[in-house]
């Protein structure tokens, strides 16, 4: 009888530990852009900042790079693996002289209809966040117009404050700690680096926009004028921030970056936040290993305020009927 019951538990600590040792936590897939290196040419690479795989790796997720010019088919099975999508900050253009979308421009496209159709309709937890130049393209996606930021006079390079939408209660911002809340308003603990901003007035004239997102933090430009500097959905798990807040632990470049203890808190908290939403995603990716960020070398690039960057040489074709390894 012992004999049994001692046979039974030892199954069922051999069934704990497999799980554990099978289990590889939440991962998230980085979107690559083209890229603007003089050393790399764009049409032969494309990266992003080494600091976007940290902020989530900081998290307790792993990291996975999807390449912007993968093949739909193979894109589409990277998308239906990972527990969630990250877009990178960068400079890219979104159409071309004729208007028309760029490739990355189709890619981020895909992403976010696909994001959406998860969550809505396949009614599957699916988070996305948005950085930079990633709060612009799913702003720019959503409301269907390319043409919707304005400029943003002095923005490239600065230490701003961040003031709380009082009106809403962010998932979000809603564990944020007291002082660190209090802090947003007057520390000037977020970097911002970007030559675009989402005014008010072109996201309450955006039906689509507003009937999806709801800005929840804003700041100002150099003329006082009000703007978005983050939002969220309130239907969906998707996030974005005009804000670099991974520079604070994992950015270097820029000049006026608040690399104090506070700042760094607050980096810590939102990557926190976001491998928890991803946690709350049920995919499984069985070959993961060959595919994580841990397989690329990191690439110290020459007088460049984003340095280091994870590299890949491009694909080079869109068409579904090439599949690479």
């Amino acid at each position: 009888m012992y004999s049994i019951i001692l046979f039974s538990l030892f199954q069922i600590l051999l069934r704990q530990v497999s799980s554990q040792e099978d289990y590889h936590g939440p991962i998230f897939g980085i979107i690559s852009i083209p890229s603007d290196f003089a050393q790399y040419p764009a049409d032969q690479w494309s990266y992003f900042p080494t600091s976007y795989a940290k902020f989530i790796e900081s998290g307790g997720a792993q990291v996975v790079p999807i390449q912007y010019d993968l093949p739909r088919d193979n894109l589409t099975a990277l998308l239906n693996s990972v527990n969630g999508v990250l877009f990178p900050g960068g400079g890219s253009n979104f159409t071309d002289e004729e208007g028309n979308l760029t490739p990355i421009a189709e890619t981020l496209k895909y992403v976010v209809e696909f994001v959406i159709d998860q969550n809505i309709v396949q009614g599957k937890y699916y988070p996305l966040w948005g950085t930079c130049l990633g709060f612009e393209a799913i702003a720019m996606i959503i409301a269907g117009n390319f043409s919707l930021l304005s400029k943003c006079e002095l923005c490239i390079d600065v230490s701003k404050n961040n003031f709380l939408n009082p009106n809403y209660s962010s998932r979000l911002f809603a564990n944020l700690p007291q002082d660190l809340n209090e802090k947003l308003s007057y520390a000037n603990l977020s970097h911002f680096s970007e030559e675009y901003k989402l005014d008010i007035a072109a996201f309450e004239n955006s039906p689509s926009l507003k009937s999806l997102f709801t800005p929840i933090s804003y700041t100002y430009d150099a003329a006082g004028v009000k703007y978005i500097s983050a939002y969220e959905s309130h239907s969906m798990p998707i996030y974005a921030t005009q804000f670099h807040q991974e520079g604070s632990t994992y950015g270097w470049g820029g000049k006026t970056t608040n690399h104090g203890i506070d700042a760094v808190r607050l980096q810590q908290y939102l990557s926190n936040f976001l491998v928890s939403e991803a946690l709350k995603n049920s995919n499984v990716f069985e070959d993961f290993q060959e595919h994580l960020i841990d397989n690329y070398n990191v690439t110290m690039v020459l007088n460049s305020s984003i340095s280091p960057a994870h590299l890949f040489p491009a694909i080079r074709s869109l068409s579904p009927q090439i599949v690479t390894s």
